[in-house]
């Protein structure tokens, strides 16, 4: 079903300042739309969308389809649609709804309490901020890991310092309102990535002539590891695991959605920003993944927990400048992930959306508890998987589902050409959704059971057990 076949509802905006109507600054298309007037359009919707899904992460689903062949490849393909429906109907159910709740601080949960009541509503906020934190917390830690790829041997034993810097480094920024006010940076994080993919590739190639012997002298720093007959199949289930897991963790930015969307001078333009997001995302994913396949072919058929493609690559110039533009990006990411977490908890606490010092001392004090997490389990691929496995298939996967059906059946007039069909589809996702989860969470534990995760002890317990 088409956007323009939902009821047609009049948005009301909201302002940083206090929520107030902007009913003098607003305009109205030629179709009747309302435009908000100081909101984002399409074209920054999408791009700092794009902005938010590539980056890091990517480059370990990347090397983890690789090393699994088609069945890794038909996986990420799959999860990736699977998404891009959730997000599109997401957007869907906030057009439904966005009449009554045009002000909302946190429009997941308004979307839930119109869909099944006030405890749907609860039960998603408190999703939705547990799911903010967490995913910030990957983000975060990708700061560090991406400064050791930069500084190579040199910062040897220093994971456990890092993210305290870094904290005190982005925090001004966090204290930005709503993505309309920082939509820029998260621009900036897809330009970053557009750049650093066309160095990684050109890295990948020069390298191709050397990589056996590369990996051959130096296999346990560069991820890269063996694996007897005996294991090669109960790897291959744990990296599928992974890839699933950092999949969802990556694109299922769903708990963000609605505030980015409520953001938009158009909200009911959302699907073709999503499209255009999720297209651009591909475009820049694919072609690594087939860098990766001439080059390194069946020789990457087996990888432990924490390789990404940095690790595959030689410590020149190509890659700490790249990982250097990866690692700007980070900061658009950090900015999108917590801003729902922000706006629920200033709203539950009755803090003006105005700037003040509350939501300086609020931010500051969340990003605080985000680097203490970062201090006890001080590794990238750990987080995004227990993260991707847990907590976000439900936001984006089977809660999108679910709401979409219970609106559409009160306010579809008549049913869509596509309605039987729309049905089977989030029906499936709706069924696969906890199995999923449930092998996701069990490939996590295998791996941290094996120690083939970089998982050791927390930082301030013994920081040099845990920068190993």
């Amino acid at each position: 079903m088409a956007d323009g076949q939902t009821l047609r509802l009049i948005e009301k905006p909201r302002s940083e300042s206090g929520g107030q109507d902007l009913s003098e600054d607003d305009k109205e298309t030629e179709e009747g739309e309302p435009v908000q007037a100081d909101g984002i359009n399409f074209w920054q919707t999408a791009i700092s969308l794009s902005g938010s899904f590539a980056g890091l992460g990517f480059l370990a689903v990347e090397v983890l389809v690789v090393s699994t062949g088609w069945d890794g490849f038909c996986l990420f393909l799959s999860l990736y649609l699977a998404l891009f429906y959730t997000s599109v109907i997401l957007g869907r159910c906030w057009n439904m709804v966005r009449e009554k709740w045009g002000n909302e601080r946190h429009p997941y949960g308004a979307i839930g309490y119109e869909a099944y009541g006030d405890w749907a509503r609860k039960l998603i906020n408190f999703l939705v901020a547990a799911t903010c934190f967490t995913n910030a917390i990957g983000s975060l830690l990708g700061f560090t890991e991406l400064t050791l790829t930069i500084g190579g041997p040199a910062l040897q034993g220093t994971l456990c310092y890092w993210p305290l810097a870094y904290g005190l480094l982005i925090c001004p920024f966090l204290w930005l309102g709503t993505p309309k006010n920082f939509w820029w940076i998260l621009a900036n994080s897809f330009f970053t990535v557009v750049l650093s993919v066309i160095l990684i590739i050109m890295s990948i190639f020069l390298a191709g002539d050397s990589h056996s012997s590369g990996y051959a002298s130096d296999s346990n720093s560069s991820g890269y590891a063996g694996a007897s007959d005996e294991t090669q199949q109960e790897s291959q289930y744990l990296h599928l695991a992974e890839i699933a897991g950092t999949v969802i963790w990556l694109v299922g930015l769903h708990g963000s959605f609605p505030t980015v969307q409520q953001d938009m001078k158009q909200p009911q333009a959302f699907t073709q920003s999503i499209i255009l997001a999720d297209l651009m995302t591909l475009f820049l994913c694919l072609p690594v993944m087939l860098a990766l396949f001439i080059v390194y072919g069946d020789t990457l058929t087996n990888v432990t927990g924490n390789a990404i493609v940095f690790t595959l690559l030689p410590d020149d110039a190509l890659k700490k400048v790249s990982a250097f533009l990866i690692l700007i990006h980070l900061a658009g990411v950090v900015l999108v992930v917590n801003n729902p977490l922000f706006q629920y908890l200033e709203e539950v606490l009755n803090i003006s959306p105005d700037f003040s010092w509350k939501r300086v001392v609020l931010r500051s004090s969340i990003l605080l508890g985000q680097v203490f997490i970062q201090e006890t389990l001080p590794h990238f691929t750990l987080v995004s998987s227990i993260s991707g496995g847990f907590l976000t298939p439900l936001l984006a996967l089977l809660i999108p589902c679910l709401c979409y059906i219970r609106l559409r059946s009160q306010r579809q007039e008549k049913p869509s050409n596509w309605f039987v069909l729309e049905t089977v589809v989030c029906l499936f996702i709706i069924a696969a959704t906890p199995c999923l989860m449930v092998a996701i969470l069990l490939g996590t534990g295998t791996a941290i059971a094996r120690g083939d995760t970089a998982f050791t002890v927390p930082c301030y317990v013994n920081a040099t057990r845990a920068a190993l």
